[in-house]
């Protein structure tokens, strides 16, 4: 039996007693188990991304974050989403030192800095805009030689499949539970969720004075032969390249454009070119999937290339998920820091044993915050 690796960035707080503790049960429990589900194969609930609309901010700048998330528990009720962003420039730049002292604001501030879910909400709390505070930069203290000003500000967040609370006072300020006891709020008679279906994680905003990092631009998804592009809105239709299929945003969606679904009631049909014959006694034809990422997209780190005195890109690679079936890959590189550009980014996808819809995420990412997402909608007959 091969080991299997498990996405690793999930913080399972149940048993922690600090964000910094959690982080290092996750590691130990990776590198002494034998056997862990691959990180491209969604199990419970999972946030896939956050994305930033500038990745990186200038002081006093607002910034707006998006999260990409999926529970493959059918039946449930949407997830419970808070954020957090009261850490800036802490020791070392260490997300592990963020709750070792709250910062002294104001309540009208303190209350733009943290989000959570509103009682008796239908729609997730999967958005969350804060500002960037004035002196993020000039309150550092100088950087090294050859590195350029900048400021850190992390975002936390929790996604919670159950009832979700945040107690700022506390070691960890998330709780995610079952109430179990009649009793409002998190108390000794509630029962803890694991994580499966809870979810800890942080999104790191730089701040720079002049430099900028634009999200990753993808146009469209390679499916096998078929170039899948969006049918809408017009001016994206018609830039769609010779041959392509253009795809409803049921069918594929990018960024912003993918909307919440609801795998339990999706019986629709798919399109030709995305429907696939099930694995029946382990006979199976797998599809090469990859995402049309602009080869713009690949800029230049300033940043890296001030410290290091040589002109160096940034990195750029994609992670690939699917609700069922597997990937031959979880991650594959977009772009070298010196070799460049790569188009030879496709991961194989293997349908399921079962006649099902299935979905299947691609989502580019670069090292300096940005990240942008595509999704695609598969039968299997």
């Amino acid at each position: 039996m091969k080991t299997r690796r498990r996405h690793t960035q999930r913080l399972p707080v149940a048993t922690a007693r600090s964000l910094a503790s959690a982080a290092l049960l996750a590691t130990l429990a990776v590198g002494c188990a034998a056997e862990f589900d691959p990180a491209s194969e969604l199990t419970g609930l999972r946030v896939l991304a956050v994305k930033k609309d500038v990745p990186y901010a200038r002081p006093g700048e607002s910034v707006d974050l998006a999260m990409l998330w999926h529970d493959a528990e059918p039946g449930r009720p949407p997830p419970q989403v808070a954020w957090v962003a009261l850490c800036e420039n802490p020791p070392a730049d260490l997300f592990e030192a963020c709750f070792t002292q709250l910062p002294d604001l104001p309540p009208e501030e303190l209350a733009t800095r943290i989000s959570v879910p509103e009682p008796g909400a239908t729609t997730v709390n999967d958005r969350f805009s804060f500002v960037t505070s004035t002196d993020l930069i000039s309150s550092r203290p100088p950087p090294e030689a050859n590195a350029t000003p900048y400021g850190l500000s992390y975002v936390f967040f929790a996604a919670c499949a159950g009832q979700l609370d945040v107690d700022m006072a506390a070691q960890v300020p998330f709780v995610c539970y079952e109430e179990s006891d009649g009793i409002d709020g998190f108390s000794e008679g509630d029962t803890r969720r694991d994580s499966r279906d809870f979810v800890v994680g942080y999104s790191a905003v730089f701040a720079y004075d002049t430099f900028r990092n634009q999200n990753p631009v993808v146009s469209g998804v390679q499916f096998g032969d078929a170039t899948l592009w969006p049918d809408s809105p017009p001016d994206v239709a018609a830039a769609a390249p010779p041959g392509a299929v253009l795809a409803s945003a049921r069918d594929l969606c990018i960024g912003a454009g993918c909307e919440v679904i609801q795998p339990e009631t999706d019986s629709e049909p798919c399109l030709d070119v995305l429907t696939l014959d099930a694995c029946v006694g382990g006979e199976c034809d797998s599809v090469d999937v990859r995402p049309l990422v602009d080869a713009s997209s690949a800029e230049l780190d300033d940043a890296a290339s001030a410290r290091g005195g040589e002109i160096l890109g940034e990195q750029m690679w994609v992670n690939y998920y699917a609700s069922a079936g597997e990937m031959s890959e979880e991650v594959r590189l977009l772009n070298d820091a010196v070799a460049g550009f790569s188009t030879d980014t496709a991961s194989e996808y293997e349908p399921p044993e079962e006649a099902r819809v299935s979905y299947l995420w691609a989502v580019a990412h670069d090292n300096r915050g940005g990240t942008e997402w595509a999704r695609v909608r598969v039968c299997t007959r």
